[in-house]
């Protein structure tokens, strides 16, 4: 069993991670949008890895 503490810094985690993928997509889609499709390519992949990161932590809590 997880402590209070632990769960709550885990959820803090969580949140990060979603913020940072939805962060990486919006600059992805700017990217795109003026022609920088490499850049937004990497950002993408990027926001991708930080989703990822977020459901693995979400399955450990669970």
């Amino acid at each position: 069993m997880l402590s209070k503490e632990v769960v709550k810094l885990l959820n803090e985690q969580i949140n990060k991670e979603m913020y940072a993928a939805n962060l990486y997509l919006s600059m992805s889609s700017w990217c795109y949008e003026n022609s920088l499709d490499g850049a937004g390519a990497f950002l993408f992949a990027h926001a991708s890895e930080e989703s990822d990161h977020a459901k693995k932590l979400i399955t450990y809590l669970n």
